[in-house]
């Protein structure tokens, strides 16, 4: 039989219990190059690859326009197609050991509101899980997102009817968290992994952990600012990055030492932390473009030290690095979804 519970705890998650025949366990619920004058063409040498420092490495990828998802590789700077252009296309993934690729799919028709999500091989494409999911909503703009051990996925959605879902990477159903305290998740909710699959959550004005089994919350810091998001974590759960106003920041994953990373006459937004979590791809010259779209200009920094100037007009830090592919002179830019892995 399902029931409901809620403990005194300061930041505690309503969390539903769902009845399994067979599992009642689960829980239901420059270097801007030196300026101008460096080219991304120089040749390799003193640490360098294509411009780019030898200590950088992964591949970045982000959403941009009607091209799609695109990636480029480091340090080679080599650019290149991920995923065509798709429009429902709702987010992807892609596991921390690059191993897998996560695709949330809008497969809706009239009167059913379906989410397709396949996990598959990245080495040869490959499927590896798939299942269809329906929100308790019925929204079929659903995100989702691979746990650290590629076990489950965190599913969100701009319906506050929704919550936030937890699955396993088959589908199956592990739990939903509807509120803390009383208080139902935000609009397009902020839900961050941690090493050792524990939830970050952004709410209201409060970054919260949440450790397995979720039942409960602890407070990382009250955030004091009346514009403040792009909340991100690097994979060692060791630091954060925010914005806060038009400029980002980051601190300690328990929320200290908060720090003023970047700095320019314009907007910084959307931090994601290199793999080994010492340098951050930022987009800069953040503007709008129409009711609901932004665009950004991609550049790296290093995600200790600063402020780094990054404006697009005044001469940048000597460790701000534009993204540029290789062979080409033109900074990318970005209007959506960014991964570093």
């Amino acid at each position: 039989m399902c029931r409901k519970i809620k403990k005194s705890n300061p930041y505690v998650v309503q969390w539903i219990y769902a009845c399994r025949r067979y599992a009642s366990f689960l829980v239901c619920c420059s270097l801007l190059l030196m300026g101008a004058g460096c080219s991304k063409d120089d040749s390799s040498g003193n640490g360098f690859t294509n411009g780019y420092p030898n200590s950088l490495s992964g591949t970045i990828y982000y959403d941009w326009a009607t091209e799609g998802i695109l990636k480029m590789s480091l340090p080679d700077g080599t650019g290149g197609a991920f995923i065509p252009d798709n429009s429902k296309l709702n987010n992807f993934d892609i596991s921390r050991d690059g191993r897998m690729k996560l695709s949330v799919i809008n497969a809706s028709t009239l009167g059913q509101y379906d989410v397709r999500f396949t996990t598959g091989n990245m080495a040869d494409g490959s499927i590896i899980d798939e299942f269809i999911y329906n929100s308790p909503a019925g929204n079929n703009f659903c995100k989702g997102y691979l746990s650290p051990d590629n076990s489950l996925i965190v599913v969100t959605s701009n319906d506050k009817e929704d919550g936030i879902t937890i699955l396993k990477r088959n589908g199956e159903f592990v739990g939903r968290l509807h509120d803390i305290n009383g208080e139902a998740f935000e609009f397009n909710q902020t839900v961050l992994w941690l090493p050792q699959n524990v939830l970050l959550l952004k709410h209201k004005n409060y970054i919260i952990r949440l450790d397995p089994p979720y039942q409960s919350g602890t407070l990382v810091k009250e955030m004091d600012y009346d514009d403040w998001g792009d909340l991100q974590v690097n994979q060692q759960g060791t630091k954060l990055a925010v914005r806060i106003g038009n400029h980002l920041y980051t601190m300690k994953a328990d929320g200290t030492e908060l720090k003023q990373l970047t700095t320019s006459n314009f907007k910084e937004a959307e931090p994601v932390f290199s793999p080994d979590g010492n340098f951050l791809l930022i987009g800069t010259e953040y503007r709008q473009t129409g009711p609901f779209g932004y665009m950004w200009s991609l550049k790296i920094v290093p995600s200790a030290g600063g402020p780094y100037q990054v404006d697009p007009i005044e001469a940048n830090s000597p460790e701000v690095i534009p993204v540029i592919w290789k062979g080409k002179d033109r900074m990318e830019t970005a209007g959506g979804q960014m991964l570093w892995r």
